[in-house]
């Protein structure tokens, strides 16, 4: 409920093309953009965000990431991340959906950086969830999302106005804020793309390489034009 009104006060139209997996635990795959992905992605799934642990300190967005139960990772340690795992697969066995940016950092919002693999790696322990009503053991589910922002202040994005909207590189986060806050309307789209079986993928990086392409494909094609 926060998030959604959110999207309104900063005037965030969220269009949605197919449909998002419901009824199993599901990690849901995206691009990641801007801090405004929390927000909207927020506002339309029901799961928790696996985030790098400075975002806690973040104005506003370190609020609502604990309102969404994020898991906080720090990828410097290696004790820290055996149990930030350990964490995640807790999660997905108790119902929990999770949302991965499998990018690591954020893009410009006209790509999508390579994912690395091994933010898969919660999949690997976690292929056989638990059982179902009937006795049947699920499946861990994985849905690729494509976020798009694809219009602002009623104007298509393109490589000189993205900035506003996209924060990546060295961006100061208040400044960037300030920003967004200047604008009429952000008109953001998500795609939902069809979900697959963990278990038909041999390695996570297969996982992460099919997850890329499919998202980098629907990318394109929206900010083409293709997808209306």
């Amino acid at each position: 409920m926060v998030h959604g009104s959110l999207c309104n006060a900063l005037n965030i139209k969220v269009t949605e093309f197919g449909e998002q997996l419901e009824g199993t635990p599901t990690l849901f795959v995206s691009n990641h953009v801007s801090w405004i992905d929390i927000i909207v992605l927020g506002h339309i799934l029901k799961a928790c965000f696996i985030a790098k642990k400075d975002m806690i300190d973040w104005p506003i967005l370190g609020y609502l990431s604990t309102l969404q139960r994020t898991i906080f990772v720090d990828r410097e340690r290696r004790t820290d991340v055996i149990e930030q795992k350990r964490e995640m697969q807790e999660r997905m066995h108790n119902g929990d959906n999770l949302i991965l940016f499998p990018e690591g950092t954020t893009s410009d919002g006209g790509r999508v950086l390579p994912f690395k693999s091994s933010l898969f790696g919660v999949t690997e322990t976690a292929m056989h969830l638990h059982e179902d009503e009937e006795g049947h053991m699920q499946e861990l589910m994985v849905q690729p999302i494509t976020l798009v922002y694809k219009r602002i202040n009623n104007m298509p994005t393109i490589r000189a106005n993205r900035p506003s909207v996209a924060w990546y590189g060295d961006m100061e986060m208040g400044s960037h804020l300030r920003g967004v806050l200047r604008l009429l309307k952000i008109e953001a789209e998500v795609h939902f793309h069809e979900p697959v079986s963990r278990n038909l993928f041999k390695t996570r990086k297969e996982l992460a390489v099919y997850c890329q392409r499919t998202i980098e494909k629907r990318l394109f094609e929206s900010l083409r034009g293709k997808i209306k």
